[in-house]
C-alpha cells in the first residue's frame, strides 16, 4: 500500500487535537489491510409512508369535492434492515419507483424524522442530524458545476468554502492534490469543465469532479444517488474504481445504481435489491446465483449475474404474491446465512475513539469534531467558510 502523505507542519493557532494529515490511500491488491475495528453503519426496520387519496374535483353540476381519506396510505419503504461496513461499497439496487433513492435518503438523514420509522446508528450510537453532516457527504445524480471553472479551480473553490477557516491555504492546496491524484483526474486538472457551448472535461470526469468537491472534507460517510447514471460503460467503471479507493482510504460508501455491468458488479462488496420498497436479496454479489437457485431459479452460466436478477424480479412483480413469496425466502436465507457468518459483529470501539482513530491514520479534515460530544448544538461546531455548515 503506497501513501502520499501531505506536509506535516502545524500552524501556530492551530490546537493539537486538531492537526490532520490526510492521505492518499492507492490499494494495492497484493497488501490491502483492512482497520481492526471498522465503522458500522447499521439501519434497522426502516419504515416510511406517504398519505394519498383520490383526487379532488372541482364542484360541477352536483358534483361534491372529494376529500382524501385520511387511512389510505402509500408504503414507500417497508420494514428495511442491514449493515454497511468501512472499507465496502454497498449498491442499492432495484427497478425505478422500487425505493432505491428513497433508502439513500433516509439513510442519509434527509427524509423528515416524523415520516420515518426504525432506527439509523454508527457503531452502535445514533446520530445527531448536525453531527451526520460533518462526518458524511452526499452526492447527488445531477452534476451542479462552473462550466468555465477548470477542474482545479473547482476543487480549490470546494475546498475554501468547506474547510475550516483555521487550515492554512498550503495545505488546502495539498488536499486538492491529492484528490485530483486520488479521483483520476491528474490529466484534466487544467481543463475547463464545459458546457453545451464550450468543450470541456468528459462525462467521466465530470462526475468524478462532481464527487470530490462532495468528499473534500474527506468523509466517512459517502452517499451517492445513481452516479454511474448516463455514463457509457468505461467511465462508470472507472467512476466506481474510484469509489472503491474512497472506501478503502476508510470510508463507508453507499449508492444506488440502476443496472451494474458484470465488471461494476466485481467491484461491489454488498448488494441490496428492493422491490416496492421490500429487500428481496441482502447480500453479496458472489452469491446472487446461489440465492435464485434456492428459489427455484437457476440462472444461466453465461451473464451478467445483476441483470438476470433483476429481470427476474420484474416478471415477479406483475404477480405482488410472487415478490413476496422472494421476500420471505430472503428473511429466510438471511437467518440461515446469519449462522455461519459474523453478521453479529459490533464493534469494540466507541464511536468517539473510532473517530479519533480514523484521524490519526490521517482521515477526515474536520477532526476537531472528535474532541467534542456526539449531541452537538450549532455552537459546538467547528467554524467554517460556509457559515451554515454544520447546522441542523
Amino acid at each position: 500500500m503506497e501513501f502520499h502523505e501531505f506536509p506535516s507542519e502545524r500552524e501556530e493557532n492551530t490546537p493539537k487535537n486538531y492537526e490532520h494529515s490526510p492521505l492518499d490511500i492507492i490499494p494495492n491488491s497484493s497488501n490491502s489491510i483492512m482497520p481492526i475495528d471498522p465503522f458500522l453503519l447499521s439501519f434497522k426496520n426502516i419504515t416510511y409512508y406517504v398519505k394519498v387519496g383520490p383526487k379532488s374535483r372541482l364542484p360541477c353540476r352536483g358534483n361534491k369535492i372529494v376529500s382524501p381519506e385520511k387511512n389510505n396510505r402509500k408504503i414507500l419503504l417497508d420494514d428495511i434492515s442491514g449493515e454497511a461496513r468501512e472499507g465496502e461499497i454497498m449498491a442499492i439496487l432495484g427497478a425505478s419507483g422500487s425505493g432505491k433513492s428513497t433508502l439513500l435518503d433516509a439513510l442519509a438523514n434527509r427524509i423528515d424524522k416524523n415520516s420515518l420509522k426504525g432506527s439509523v446508528t454508527l457503531n452502535g450510537e445514533a446520530l445527531e442530524s448536525g453531527f451526520l453532516k460533518v462526518i458524511s457527504a452526499y452526492v447527488m445524480q445531477d452534476d451542479l458545476l462552473f462550466p468555465m471553472l477548470t477542474v482545479e479551480e473547482t476543487l480549490m473553490f470546494s475546498a475554501d468554502f468547506r474547510l475550516p477557516r483555521s487550515l492554512s491555504k498550503e495545505k488546502k492546496k495539498a488536499r486538492v492534490q491529492a484528490l485530483i491524484d486520488q479521483l483520476g483526474l491528474r490529466n484534466a486538472a487544467k481543463t475547463i469543465i464545459g458546457d453545451e457551448g464550450h468543450r470541456g472535461v468528459s462525462g467521466g470526469e465530470r462526475r468524478r469532479v462532481s464527487i470530490g468537491i462532495d468528499i473534500i472534507h474527506d468523509p466517512i460517510l459517502l452517499f451517492l444517488d445513481e452516479p454511474t447514471s448516463g455514463l457509457d460503460s468505461t467511465s462508470a467503471y472507472k467512476v466506481v474504481k474510484v469509489l472503491q479507493r474512497i472506501a478503502q482510504s476508510g470510508s463507508i460508501v453507499i449508492m444506488s445504481i440502476h443496472q451494474p455491468s458484470s465488471r461494476i458488479l466485481d467491484l461491489l462488496d454488498h448488494l441490496i435489491l428492493l422491490s416496492h420498497g421490500q429487500i428481496v436479496y441482502n447480500g453479496s454479489p458472489t452469491n446472487l446465483p446461489c440465492f435464485f437457485d434456492g428459489f427455484g431459479h437457476p440462472f444461466p452460466e453465461k451473464g451478467n449475474p445483476a441483470e438476470v436478477a433483476l429481470d427476474f424480479i420484474r416478471e415477479l412483480e406483475d404477480t405482488p404474491s410472487e415478490v413476496q413469496k422472494l421476500v420471505e425466502f430472503n428473511q429466510s436465507w438471511q437467518a440461515l446465512m446469519n449462522l455461519d457468518n459474523d453478521s453479529n459483529y459490533k464493534p469494540s470501539v466507541a464511536l468517539r475513539d473510532a473517530i479519533n482513530r480514523s484521524i490519526a491514520r490521517g482521515k477526515l479534515v474536520t477532526g476537531v469534531i472528535a474532541t467534542t460530544d456526539l449531541n452537538l448544538t450549532p455552537s459546538l461546531v467547528p467554524s467554517f467558510a460556509n457559515p451554515f455548515w454544520g447546522v441542523s
